[in-house]
């Protein structure tokens, strides 16, 4: 389908970024990768006993993990011991080739590596990953495009209107309103509504609603770090390098600190409820809105509304699940980076919104969507 012609490619998340390796992240060797097939014969002639098989979501060799879910067995001392001969999809991180009706290649902000403003170009690290995989890419691209059709074709029987550019131009003209918490409960609110959702106009919330809504984002983000297992748990790593692990359950919220050995030592417990909702302020502001700006040009944001309104059988109005979608990660955001700045003593100013940025963005690009990453 796209064999000797050009890919349909877009590069537009990586621009004006760079992405350099440091020593005081380590967060990609939480991640437990696959190995190619080409892979497999180095590690299973030296290392048998760090492979194993899994089964979900498919088939597939991969590495063990300290603990059965901690870090990689090859982490030593905070470095890799197989570095030269590290998986494709180590090199890989902190970059993602999404496919839907087109590849779109968007970075892992929960790597401190791409705010360093130093390092190299990463459109041209996205560029290169791209060309070095080409046919990987192009298999993939065919497989997401019929996807891609089908669900048109559910949602004109459906008849539902697909219009993906009037949804992110809309709510781009209204953006500026999304740094506001009062508004953010306003489009959840619209969201859930029987009639088609539009935009709404600038929202001013009554100051006695303020407990109200900082329950609900509290809720809203209590229930995505609910987990019974701590391996599966997001992890937000600190400037320090610490791999924090913050648990919900039955109201309350515990941060745990995992070792390079995968174990699990509780640092504090918090009291959700004396978690204060912050307002973004200053240059926390302007980076809270990029964020959200570069959420609604993601094509896995638009693949994850698509996921959903497949999951409700075609039942919702887009506008009302994209939109939604939108509102709820930026209030999820929003409570974590308070959360993050109630734990440090501090507010939501730049750092503020850029600790936040790093605890979230993982589990964003993990969210479930239509097409595929590679």
């Amino acid at each position: 389908m796209f064999q000797g012609r050009e890919l349909p490619l877009d590069l537009s998340e990586l621009r004006g970024r760079t992405f350099v390796c440091v020593d005081q992240c380590q967060l990609c060797c939480l991640c437990q990768p696959e190995l190619l097939g080409s892979e497999i014969p180095f590690f299973k002639k030296n290392f048998p006993e760090r492979l194993m098989v899994r089964r979900t979501p498919h088939k597939h060799t991969a590495l063990t993990l300290k603990k059965g879910g901690g870090p990689c067995a090859f982490l030593e001392r905070g470095r890799c011991s197989v570095y030269p001969n590290r998986p494709h999809y180590c090199r890989q991180f902190p970059f993602h080739v999404y496919l839907g009706e087109r590849a779109q290649v968007e970075l892992d902000l929960s790597c401190r590596g791409v705010w360093m403003d130093r390092g190299e170009d990463a459109t041209l690290l996205g560029l290169r990953l791209v060309e070095e995989n080409r046919s990987t890419v192009v298999r993939g691209l065919q497989d997401s495009s019929e996807i891609y059709e089908q669900f048109r074709t559910n949602c004109q029987d459906a008849e539902l209107e697909l219009e993906p550019q009037r949804l992110r131009a809309d709510l781009e003209a209204k953006m500026e309103h999304l740094a506001d918490p009062f508004y953010l409960g306003r489009m959840l609110e619209m969201s859930v509504e029987d009639e088609e959702m539009s935009i709404p106009a600038a929202f001013q919330g009554d100051e006695n609603s303020w407990e109200e809504l900082r329950q609900a984002a509290m809720e809203t983000s209590l229930e995505s770090l609910n987990s019974m297992d701590p391996f599966s748990s997001p992890v937000y790593c600190d400037p320090q390098g610490r791999w924090n692990i913050f648990m919900s359950k039955d109201g309350e919220l515990d941060r745990y600190v995992m070792g390079e050995e995968g174990d699990l030592e509780r640092a504090q417990g918090i009291d959700p409820r004396k978690v204060p909702l912050l307002r973004p302020e200053g240059e926390g502001k302007k980076l809270f809105l990029d964020y959200l700006r570069m959420l609604n040009r993601r094509d896995s944001m638009l693949g994850h509304a698509y996921y959903l309104l497949d999951d409700l059988g075609y039942e919702d109005h887009l506008p009302n699940v994209y939109y939604g979608s939108i509102a709820t990660a930026a209030v999820d955001l929003l409570w974590r980076s308070s959360l993050l700045a109630h734990v440090a003593g501090e507010g939501l100013r730049y750092d503020g919104v850029r600790e936040g940025i790093i605890y979230y963005d993982m589990d964003r690009l993990d969210a479930p969507t239509i097409g595929a990453f590679i």
